[in-house]
């Protein structure tokens, strides 16, 4: 396998009355990624295109078994994988570019099928282990896994009207050679100009395009003619799996679902908040904050250079150097209606951080009974 990878694209011509789904940066989660197959009806009658980032940062043993998963799933005709940047680990970790970033995914990120390799084989990694010996064992181990990797294309054309991409392409007719340009594209649905035909991309999750509300749902960008569907699963807190539909290839109808894995409750009353002046969504980064007050497991806090306050459960504050960061934050609470659903990402005190219709938010906790609560 080259480290180098030459953008493979791949031109289909499928039936026109069929229904289509788009799903991408499952990242290893193969509960929720079988849950969505199940969630949308997926059958032999619809074709399934899967963006990318399968795998890596899933819980213990799940990114290898999505991917064994996903290379039986792939068999079928109607369903087609394609490459993502964390796809990639087997190309540009496994052989590693150097001994530092073999050992930044195997002991600082874990979440990473090279430490479900190292269960396989029975492999301890250390700081201090042979790591030629251990891609060895993999390599002759499982060729297989390689092989999938490989052959998965980086650009799919269908009917010469829709372009899938795991990144984004700034211009179709002149498409980067190296697929890594392709793979990881941030910021592509911000910064890209005008598609002359349908793009449907993931890698960036749609929540970080966003300073107002926390929305992890797809955006439909009809100016600039781009579909960015990553739900940020297992990446954003409250991140989800975006199923996007599109009804067939004669009515260009798009419609999405998502699911996600948090535990869900049915609102039990009306609750309403005002709305802020302003709308405010911190996303990720180096954040710095002013830290104004206290209330049990919630700081209320101002980003410097701004005049808007929000409240931010305590772990998702940092200090650094007498400094304060926060990496995940909403100024949003979510006025609801009885026996409206909602999925409750943490529950705190006072406050609880929800999810509604893809808006992450808060509500007062409460308003959630714990016998009422379902996984």
């Amino acid at each position: 396998m080259n480290k180098e990878k030459e953008t493979k694209i791949l031109y289909l011509s499928i039936p026109t009355d069929r229904r289509i789904l788009f799903m991408s940066d499952i990242h290893g989660d193969i509960k929720l990624f079988q849950q969505a197959l199940d969630h949308v009806h997926f059958s032999d009658r619809d074709y399934l295109f899967v963006l990318g980032d399968m795998i890596e940062k899933g819980d213990y043993l799940d990114n290898i078994a999505m991917l064994d998963f996903i290379i039986k799933l792939n068999q079928k005709p109607n369903v087609y994988f394609m490459s993502g940047n964390c796809d990639e680990v087997f190309r540009f970790i496994l052989p590693p570019l150097d001994k530092d970033e073999f050992l930044y995914y195997a002991l600082d990120k874990q979440k990473s099928i090279i430490n479900d390799l190292a269960y396989r084989l029975n492999y301890t990694l250390s700081e201090d282990m042979d790591i030629e010996d251990f891609i060895q064992k993999v390599q002759q181990s499982y060729p297989q896994y390689y092989e999938f990797i490989d052959q998965l294309p980086d650009v799919i054309f269908i009917n010469d009207t829709l372009v899938l991409v795991h990144g984004g392409i700034e211009d179709i007719t002149q498409i980067p050679k190296q697929s890594i340009q392709v793979l990881k594209f941030d910021r592509f649905l911000e910064v890209s100009k005008p598609q002359p035909k349908t793009m449907i991309v993931g890698h960036y999750p749609t929540r970080n395009y966003r300073t107002d509300i926390a929305s992890v749902n797809p955006i439909f960008d009809r100016r600039k003619n781009i579909i960015s569907i990553d739900g940020g699963n297992n990446i954003v807190k409250g991140g989800q799996i975006n199923i996007v539909m599109l009804d067939n290839l004669q009515k260009m109808n798009f419609s999405f679902e998502c699911v996600d894995h948090y535990p869900k409750y049915k609102i039990t009353e009306n609750i309403y908040y005002d709305h802020p002046k302003n709308l405010f969504n911190i996303c990720f980064g180096k954040n710095e904050v002013n830290i104004i007050s206290k209330d049990l497991d919630f700081y209320l806090i101002q980003p410097i250079g701004s005049e808007d306050l929000l409240w931010v459960h305590e772990e998702f504050i940092i200090k650094k150097e007498h400094k304060y960061y926060c990496y995940d934050g909403s100024n949003t609470f979510l006025s609801l209606k009885k026996g409206e659903e909602i999925s409750i990402i943490k529950k705190a005190k006072p406050y609880s951080l929800i999810k509604h219709n893809g808006v992450i938010g808060l509500i007062e906790s409460k308003y959630i009974y714990e016998d009422l609560l379902s996984s």
